[in-house]
């Protein structure tokens, strides 16, 4: 076996890993919230922006995302906003996830536990 070949078979190894990392899902039930919540502006609707706001939450996965060790807690977050800003919904939610470069070496590390990042993003209204 050849250096090269070594590095090669590194390098195959590494990317099939860091394809793996995308195995990792957040799900959100918007319909058990209580308070109406939407992920884009209801238009026959009437509504006053109270507040947008933007929160960063973390969840840990293990096994290269195949396993959820702690979800994001995205209702706690979504229930705090509404409580806060006195508002009665929610609208325009969005969540994306990050995962850095800087992870990668965690992951490669420790394929058993990685986090990952979400922001979360949304307006707090009224309904009238």
């Amino acid at each position: 076996m050849t250096f090269q070949s070594v590095i090669k078979k590194a390098i195959l190894a590494l990317s099939s890993l860091s394809f793996l990392c995308g195995c990792a899902s957040v799900n959100m039930n918007l319909v058990d919230m209580g308070p109406p919540m939407c992920l884009n502006d209801p238009a026959p609707l009437k509504v006053l922006i109270v507040k947008h706001f933007k929160k960063e939450v973390s969840a840990q996965f293990g096994f290269f995302g195949l396993v959820t060790w702690r979800q994001p807690p995205l209702k706690r977050v979504l229930r705090k906003e509404l409580k806060e800003y006195r508002g009665n919904g929610i609208i325009n939610i969005s969540i994306k996830s990050r995962f850095s470069p800087a992870d990668v070496p965690c992951l490669l590390l420790s394929p058993l536990w990685f986090p990952r990042s979400y922001t979360i993003e949304g307006d707090v209204v009224l309904i009238r």
